[in-house]
């Protein structure tokens, strides 16, 4: 296919469109225009970074003659759900040319994406991140995890004394001594925290890449590990450092990115090493879980600034596949209706029978116990939302008294879901 730029160009007005799948020639300007949907530029090392993970087969978009006018796609992935994990497919890439907005296009993309993954059956829920948060729920998406953006003054964050930093010890290393480490080590932590994302070779490879050009002023990535009494490795995070101007002082910021620990200690102590850094005064991590630890930890939380955001949002295509996925803090055993007017096949009444151990789950003409929206369903999914806040908000409708309540204890995850990875 020819570029945008075409001197063959066809008015938007004037163009027949067609939806097609992408092919192994066509990469390069496929790419071009979804990055300029998101007004980037593609880089040699971009596209190398991309077709190691793309699956051409899973991307698609609306074509105008030999151009392309719309993108989207998904990578085959594993979420962490309550007790286990889901195969979940990845959505991203979501563009539409501005000559050829608000004619359906974004529509005709999400119903053809999700019939096709309910068709295929191998990934009964599909999850993404929204650049407008407005943009998604018509299409049976709903929120499943939020973000902390977390920032303050490294001086004034002093540690309750109470505080364990364990016996072991934190050390920066190089990228390949990272990656040996903290690959494997997150494997083991995976299912700890619902809405996790798995990382395969070609992830951790994207998410190491460190071009200067993405770095907005700061300075290259770098890595630390935190090792136990001993010797083995516990804990990671990578971080950059920024100069700023505006602290009077002589330092800079400390600007942090992934963080993990296989136990609370080794948690602690990362975030001490990174706080107590030579030359740095202030600290910034854009993407913290909402019950990010060091909250607990300081002994003056009042001067951790923190800012509320979305994060990723999840759409189930397959409701009995998705909720036998998971496992359930109380015994359960209800109905559930869901309405599901974008993919009505997908919806219906379910039955629920689960706990600790497991569920099972299938279709019924019982009548429901509680209703609710695909959406909504998706929302309640890895239980950052308790569906008795939708209840207050008039959002569900509780067709059996107790109902509510149930489904809010059962749905409950072990810690608040969090996802990391930008995809």
């Amino acid at each position: 296919m020819t570029d945008v730029a075409s001197p063959t160009h066809t008015p938007p007005h004037r163009s027949e469109l067609t939806l097609s799948p992408l092919t192994e020639q066509d990469f390069e300007n496929y790419f071009t225009v979804v990055a300029r949907g998101f007004h980037s530029e593609l880089h040699a090392d971009d596209l190398e970074i991309q077709r190691a993970m793309t699956d051409v087969d899973r991307c698609f978009g609306f074509c105008s003659g030999d151009r392309w006018v719309s993108t989207t796609l998904s990578f085959a992935q594993r979420m962490a759900v309550p007790g286990g994990s889901v195969p979940t497919a990845a959505v991203t890439d979501v563009t539409v040319t501005p000559g050829h907005r608000r004619r359906g296009l974004l529509t005709q993309m999400m119903r053809h994406q999700l019939t096709g993954l309910r068709e295929r059956g191998e990934e009964p829920v599909a999850l993404l991140w929204a650049s407008e948060s407005s943009i998604y729920g018509r299409f049976g998406y709903g929120q499943v995890t939020r973000r902390f953006n977390l920032s303050g003054q490294t001086r004034e964050l002093g540690f309750l004394r109470e505080v364990d930093l364990g016996d072991g010890s934190a050390d920066e290393v190089t990228a390949d001594a990272y990656l040996a480490a903290a690959a494997p080590l997150r494997e083991t932590i995976f299912t700890d925290r619902p809405g996790h994302l798995h990382r395969s070779d070609a992830w951790w490879r994207r998410n190491q890449h460190d071009p200067e050009r993405n770095r907005h002023g700061a300075g290259p990535l770098r890595f630390v590990l935190h090792f136990a009494a001993d010797g083995t490795p516990d804990g990671f995070a990578n971080f950059r450092i920024k100069e700023d101007s505006s602290i009077t002082d002589l330092g800079g910021e400390v600007i942090i990115g992934d963080l993990d620990a296989a136990d609370p200690q080794a948690y602690a102590a990362l975030w001490r090493w990174l706080l107590d850094l030579d030359l740095i005064r202030a600290f910034r991590r854009h993407v913290a879980p909402t019950d990010e630890p060091l909250l607990q930890l300081a002994a003056n939380p009042r001067m951790i600034k923190t800012e509320l955001g979305d994060a990723t949002y999840a759409r189930i295509v397959d409701v009995p596949t998705a909720l036998q996925a998971r496992t359930y803090a109380q015994e359960v055993d209800l109905v559930l209706e869901i309405e599901d007017s974008f993919l009505p096949e997908a919806g219906g009444r379910f039955r629920l029978a689960g706990g600790p151990d497991g569920a099972d789950v299938s279709r019924t003409d019982h009548t429901p116990d509680l209703s609710l929206t695909a959406r909504q369903l998706a929302m309640i999914y890895l239980g950052g939302t308790p569906v008795r806040d939708l209840a207050v908000a008039g959002q569900v409708v509780e067709h059996t008294a107790g109902a509510v309540q149930r489904v809010s204890a059962a749905f409950a995850g072990p810690r608040a879901p969090f996802c990391r990875d930008f995809f």
